[in-house]
């Protein structure tokens, strides 16, 4: 019985390590496509029988539009209580919430005390102050947690031990020393089984925290990295470096790029100053496979590409300009104080390079390649759309809002666009295909109406979207900016759709479950479980009751 115990155990642990995933970001992973890629729970044939499974109620307060951010899951972990999924989101009170994510448990709650030279901003519509990234992780959603990125895969490639396979093939390996001294690994290294990496967390004061994941504990003392009062768009993590983009010139600061090197023990701090509008869309910046870094500037200026007008610009790790990519035509002026809506460029490798998907504020969608941005007068894209959103006119906030999400089916390569206004905007799916050995951006279809679409995430072939429920609208006609009460009396529910990704049937709708809207947040997928959050500071679970039993007690 006890053979047959463990012979149990090891294989459970065995499926745990196979199948646990992480949705490690805001979209899923450094280059920012919204793929849960190993996701196959959901269909399009079980995808209307979608259920509410739980709801989490967070102890923090919202900070003008801002509340919760937009979860992460650490996919399995090694705690004092066994086995767990976590489920982790930052709240504008400068709190962060780990839940586990099979019981809707509080796992552990951290708060941090401000402590910048400047006093804490007022909040208003546009700068809330407080947290405003969602947190972050090192991982990526394109596959299980446990599978390479903690260093240990190489195991077992050396000599053969003796007797083992291999053995006795050349002379014998000299007896191996002591073993080398450990050491601590960097801040942000990957994780792997058991040992997830550190979260990401930047509070109201601009200071980096590294968060354990296990307990929520700092790592260290917290690393001042933006200025205090910034509002602060997604994180990013990869390779050891974490990224952070700056918007709306909050607490009075510049907007700007940042970049924190914790890879070795000196941490390195690199930063990009923009000079007008902030990096566009809900997740700052886009991280190609080479580590290069890709942002979309709306308005600005730079030395070596002069004026910004939408301008895509590639950079390193530590921020020096590489190219940049400038959309033919007359620039759209942007209003000093008034958000903009823009998306933020994601990364896919097309016939074994990087392409750099990214909007424009004329409604277009650029195709870019990652060797030469714009071609030889940085104007020309390897492909471009026709308009799929109406520009904005007196401050509507119409335009293509928040980030991409992109998967690939076969040869065809699918990018889904959140579109805002007109009158209340949607989901527009775009095909890549090859024509002549050059890619086309070909429109597919168009969603039923959603209003403010949150970015949307892809699974098995199935396309998930938030409607925010929020207005478009930056600002009102004559420019003046909205009250918070404002804001919140023209917004409407959260709902949260699933469409067919080839067709954008709608498969399922939430119908009025949220009893409010959704601000500046994400959709995350994994583990068989959705995850969206609200104003009033609730995280929403839905999957399949059949298979929580721990949920209903069957």
């Amino acid at each position: 019985m006890r053979k047959f115990s463990l012979i149990a155990l090891s294989a459970a642990v065995a499926c745990a390590v196979i199948w646990a995933a992480d949705w490690p970001s805001q979209s899923g992973n450094p280059q920012r496509d919204g793929w849960a890629k190993t996701e196959k729970a959901f269909t399009k044939e079980n995808a209307g029988k979608i259920e509410f499974l739980y709801k989490y109620k967070a102890e923090n307060q919202a900070k003008g539009l801002s509340a919760t951010g937009s979860p992460v899951v650490n996919g399995m972990l090694i705690t004092y209580l066994g086995f767990k999924e976590l489920m982790v989101f930052g709240a504008s009170s400068d709190n962060v919430f780990a839940v586990d994510a099979d019981l809707a448990r509080t796992f552990w709650k951290t708060h941090f005390d401000y402590k910048a030279d400047k006093p804490a901003a007022a909040p208003t519509s546009v700068c809330p102050g407080g947290m405003t990234a969602a947190i972050a992780m090192p991982g990526s959603s394109a596959g299980p947690q446990g599978r390479g990125g903690g260093g240990a895969g190489g195991r077992g490639r050396g000599p053969g031990a003796p007797g083992a396979p291999g053995a006795g093939r050349g002379p014998a390996a000299p007896m191996p020393g002591p073993p080398p001294m450990p050491q601590t690994p960097p801040l942000f290294a990957a994780g792997n089984f058991g040992r997830a990496a550190n979260f990401a967390a930047i509070g109201g004061d601009g200071t980096l925290h590294a968060l354990n994941s296990s307990t929520g504990a700092d790592r260290g003392a917290p690393i001042k990295f933006v200025p205090a009062n910034s509002k602060v768009s997604g994180i990013n993590v990869n390779d050891g470096v974490v990224y952070a983009a700056t918007q709306d010139n909050c607490g009075g600061n510049a907007n700007g790029l940042y970049a924190l090197d914790l890879s070795t023990t000196e941490p390195k701090l690199s930063s990009f100053e923009l000079n007008g509008a902030g990096a566009a869309g809900a997740a700052g910046t886009a991280i190609g496979n080479d580590g290069t870094v890709y942002a979309q500037i709306p308005d600005g200026k730079g030395e070596m590409a002069g004026d910004y007008n939408d301008t895509v610009i590639s950079l390193s790790k530590d921020l020096k300009v590489k190219d940049y990519f400038t959309p033919a035509g007359a620039p759209r002026p942007v209003t000093k104080g008034v958000p903009v809506t823009a998306v933020t460029p994601v990364v896919f490798s097309w016939r074994g390079s990087d392409v750099i998907v990214a909007g424009g504020r004329d409604g277009r969608v650029y195709l870019l390649d990652s060797k030469s941005l714009g071609g030889a007068d940085h104007h020309t894209p390897l492909a471009m759309s026709e308009p799929i959103a109406t520009p904005e006119s007196k401050f509507s906030g119409t335009g293509i809002a928040g980030a991409f999400s992109s998967w690939e089916d076969g040869a065809t390569r699918w990018v889904y666009a959140s579109v805002w206004g007109a009158p209340n905007g949607g989901v527009v799916a775009l095909k890549v295909e090859d024509q002549g050995g050059k890619p086309v951006l070909t429109k597919a279809w168009t969603s039923r109406d959603m209003l403010s679409p949150a970015p949307t995430v892809t699974a098995n072939g199935l396309v998930f979207a938030l409607s925010s429920g929020e207005s478009s609208r930056n600002a009102k006609e004559n420019g003046s900016p909205y009250s918070v009460a404002e804001k919140q009396k023209l917004a409407k529910p959260a709902v949260l759709y699933v469409l067919d990704g080839l067709t954008g049937k709608e498969l399922y709708s939430s119908g009025a479950m949220a009893s409010t809207f959704s601000h500046g947040t994400g959709v995350a997928v994994a583990n068989r479980r959705i995850y969206f959050t609200t104003h009033d500071n609730t995280v929403y679970a839905l999957g399949f009751l059949a298979e929580q039993p721990q949920l209903t007690g069957k």
